[in-house]
């Protein structure tokens, strides 16, 4: 592979930084008690938790698809697509992929859910268990970057 375009390194730089900042954040909310966390006076809290999950997940997909232009391959029109194809080329394992898909998944109920149908209970498990699947992410790509030096 020749060396990738400037822009989209800057856009993967982006990305990441974007990642490692925002999991940051939200590791700094995990002391929080579950029961402070559905408390009704912390709706605010428990927005910017969910809006941080999407944020999480649309960086991946982006950092996913600007990877996909540099490998010169079709960017599809999914996002759990997307990630099949990073695993596809290599990029990212099965187990990760899989982890990743799971987050498309729940952040598509986080973006299409009002009120309280959100159930506050998974985000707040997701908040405490999952955050290590955007710093493997971020990790996979530091992989993939030095190897296309």
């Amino acid at each position: 592979m020749s060396e990738p375009p400037a822009e989209l390194l800057a856009r993967i730089a982006d990305g990441v930084e974007a990642i490692e900042r925002t999991v940051g954040e939200l590791r700094a909310l995990q002391d929080v008690s579950r029961a402070a966390y559905k408390a009704d006076d912390n709706q605010i809290q428990r927005d910017a938790v969910e809006r941080k999950f999407e944020k999480l997940t649309a960086a991946v997909v982006d950092i996913g698809e600007t990877i996909l232009r540099i490998e010169e391959q079709p960017v599809p029109e999914r996002r759990k697509a997307t990630i099949s194809e990073l695993e596809a080329v290599g990029v990212i394992d099965d187990e990760l992929a899989a982890k990743l898909r799971a987050a498309i998944g729940f952040r598509d109920i986080l973006a299409h859910t009002y009120g309280p149908i959100v159930n506050d209970d998974i985000v707040y498990d997701a908040l405490q268990n999952s955050l290590g699947r955007y710093v493997e992410f971020v990790e996979r790509i530091d992989q993939y970057l030095a190897a296309s030096e």
